[in-house]
């Protein structure tokens, strides 16, 4: 365990990645599958890897902040979204969204069709994560057949090309709708004054303690009556106690 702890001090001094605040037995366990499948002997090993290959770091970093989404992921969510809340705040003046812990960009840019197709726009579309590389792959928009799987065939047939047989890639009248920026959901200051704010598959890595944090960060961001969404696998117990009320499936609101 001390080892362990060592490895948390020297991973955010050689990252920037705090990993007190994740729960720890979930992370030793990810951590220790990267050492053994990368035939590492020691964390102090991955450590000076980490120091001296920048391959190996941005790998490591993609992999730690677990970077795995596809568009239109959960279903029941994406259609309270389409029919309820997206009409709701397209009422409002200048809305404004954040997709935080946003990986690849698939539900920021699923959020940007849905809106497309109600004809409105809103004063910010906000996709922030801690990992720039993984930023960068979002800013370009290229996806495997997968990720864009829940994807209905008439919204792939307008807003995607096709290109070779495995991938395929947004249109830029989608991509220009979004602004992408690092954010650290542990250390940074949090924008405020939004309409939807969506956390998803997220929470579900940190601490308890850490969860209520950032759950109270969000909601101070929220305007009166906005909307938080998170996981499947993250619903809050007690919304009250942060200032929400559960609207639907996953999906908060702030009570005005």
């Amino acid at each position: 365990m001390v080892d362990y702890e060592k490895l948390k001090r020297d991973i955010d001094r050689t990252l920037g990645i705090d990993l007190t605040s994740y729960k720890d037995q979930q992370m030793r366990r990810r951590i220790n599958q990267w050492i053994e499948r990368h035939r590492l002997n020691s964390y102090n090993q991955l450590v000076d890897t980490l120091k001296t290959d920048p391959a190996h770091r941005q790998k490591f970093t993609e992999y730690l902040t677990i970077n795995t989404s596809n568009f239109f992921r959960d279903a029941r969510v994406f259609e309270v979204i389409k029919s309820e809340v997206l009409p709701s705040i397209s009422q409002r003046n200048r809305p404004r969204i954040w997709s935080a812990g946003a990986s690849i960009g698939a539900e920021i840019y699923s959020i940007a069709i849905l809106m497309n197709e109600a004809k409105f726009t809103p004063s910010l579309l906000l996709a922030t994560d801690l990992d720039e590389p993984i930023l960068e792959k979002a800013k370009v928009g290229e996806y495997l057949s997968n990720q864009v799987a829940g994807t209905s065939p008439e919204y792939l047939a307008k807003y995607f090309t096709k290109k070779g047989n495995d991938r395929w890639v947004i249109h830029e009248s989608i991509k220009e709708n979004v602004v992408f920026k690092k954010h650290d959901l542990l250390r940074d200051s949090y924008e405020r004054n939004f309409d939807l704010i969506l956390c998803r598959n997220v929470f579900i890595y940190f601490t308890s303690e850490t969860q209520h944090r950032l759950i109270a960060n969000f909601v101070d961001s929220l305007k009166p009556n906005g909307f938080f969404i998170v996981g499947s696998a993250e619903q809050i117990m007690d919304p009250a106690k942060f200032g929400l009320e559960r609207f639907s499936y996953c999906i908060y609101q702030k009570t005005s």
